[in-house]
């Protein structure tokens, strides 16, 4: 009964390590940059989504036609429930896929953020600060603003600005002392 079912994933098995030897290939030979991109009607004719369409046509059309004994309303119910599925494995599909973040940290979000120093700065040098930038803690190098500023670790400070990945940083009782005057 189940005799094709190996020859179709061996086939299967085959047409995709022949595309993945032989996409490399024409890609270089044609010199092309093809996008992959898809929208929601690639991702409802997905394998997966066939499958699940495959498998609720079956089950809901045998449970409707044991439960009625009407063939056309087994079949409707079993056409229903597959574009259902369908529906619903690209709905995951296209969540899953936007679940994707290439992590790239702006330094921006940093300026005005208060942290601690982690390893101390001193005058006219660099050390590290721990912030947290966009919910996650960072530790990032830093600099005093005055020069001649020596901040030990464990320090509070606030970041006023950066230069390229380093931030400029100020301790928080200063900024706190002018805020009072």
């Amino acid at each position: 009964m189940l005799s094709w079912v190996q020859p179709f994933f061996l086939i299967l098995m085959a047409m995709m390590m022949l595309g993945d030897i032989l996409g490399g290939v024409f890609d270089s030979v044609f010199d092309t940059d093809m996008s992959m991109d898809s929208d929601l009607s690639f991702e409802l004719f997905s394998i997966q989504g066939l499958a699940a369409a495959t498998m609720m046509f079956g089950y809901v059309g045998m449970f409707t036609l044991s439960a009625t004994d009407t063939e056309v309303f087994a079949v409707i119910a079993g056409g229903v429930a597959a574009a259902a599925s369908m529906y619903g494995v690209g709905m995951m599909l296209k969540g899953i896929n936007n679940l994707q973040a290439d992590g790239t940290m702006k330094y921006e979000d940093a300026i005005g953020e208060r942290g601690q120093v982690y390893s101390r700065i001193r005058a006219n040098e660099s050390g590290e600060v721990q912030v947290s930038v966009d919910g996650t803690l960072r530790t990032l190098t830093a600099r005093a603003k005055d020069r001649s500023l020596h901040i030990p670790t464990g320090e509070f400070i606030t970041v006023l600005d950066f230069i390229g990945s380093t931030l400029i940083v100020e301790p928080l009782d200063i900024l706190e002392g002018k805020e009072e005057e």
